[in-house]
């Protein structure tokens, strides 16, 4: 009996907020970056967020090697500026120097680069040649469809996708973490409802065993 309602608090303690979405791959990952590009943080400076002892972190980068830029290609060629927030749960923390593989998104009002914790960013050194093959794959199709697309007739409907802007950005990773919480709540409901029922039995046996006493 102990022990079901250890488990049942455990499960009800469980955090809820926070972020919370579906870890992409490499694959989802590109698709869903503005921006793909390894490069060497070189320098990291931490400004005041305003609340407590939390921090930003404006970080200097190096860029070594593009495979995605859509319409930034003349803007980031060699360096970029990445920011990231503890205020922001989701944020990647760019708070350490050395060379990553970053898929970001650019905020137009400042130009800054920032990146999600679902994406696959992360130390350079942690992927493997299967990985960066993948990337070039990736950066060959992206190509080809680029150009295809810069082949049509410009539409006016076009000019809004092409804005990359923070909220729009984060707007589209809305699908991905409703999904991944929809299966989260799916398998808490279910849990539930399991101990919910071992509970009522246990309470049954319980009753029973109370009556056949007296």
């Amino acid at each position: 009996m102990s022990k079901l309602l250890f488990l049942f608090s455990l499960l009800l303690s469980s955090p809820i907020f926070g972020c919370k979405c579906e870890s992409l791959n490499i694959e989802k990952s590109f698709k869903n970056a503005d921006f793909v590009f390894i490069g060497n943080i070189y320098s990291v400076k931490q400004t005041p967020s305003g609340f407590k002892t939390l921090q930003n972190f404006i970080s200097s980068v190096k860029i070594e090697k593009i495979f995605k830029s859509d319409n930034y290609t003349g803007f980031y060629q060699n360096e970029a500026t990445l920011f990231s927030s503890q205020l922001r749960s989701c944020d990647y923390p760019f708070n350490k120097e050395g060379k990553y593989l970053i898929f970001g998104h650019i905020d137009s009002d400042t130009g800054f680069i920032y990146s999600e914790r679902c994406f696959a960013t992360a130390d350079l050194s942690l992927f493997t040649s299967k990985d960066l093959t993948q990337l070039e794959k990736l950066h060959e199709k992206f190509e080809q469809e680029l150009k295809a697309e810069n082949n049509k007739p410009a539409k006016v409907e076009s000019l809004i996708e092409d804005s990359p802007n923070r909220i729009i950005n984060n707007l589209k990773l809305e699908i991905n973490t409703l999904q991944f919480e929809n299966k989260n709540l799916k398998s808490i409901i279910f849990a539930t409802s399991i101990l919910f029922i071992l509970l009522s039995v246990v309470l049954i046996i319980k009753r029973r065993k109370n009556k056949n006493y007296h």
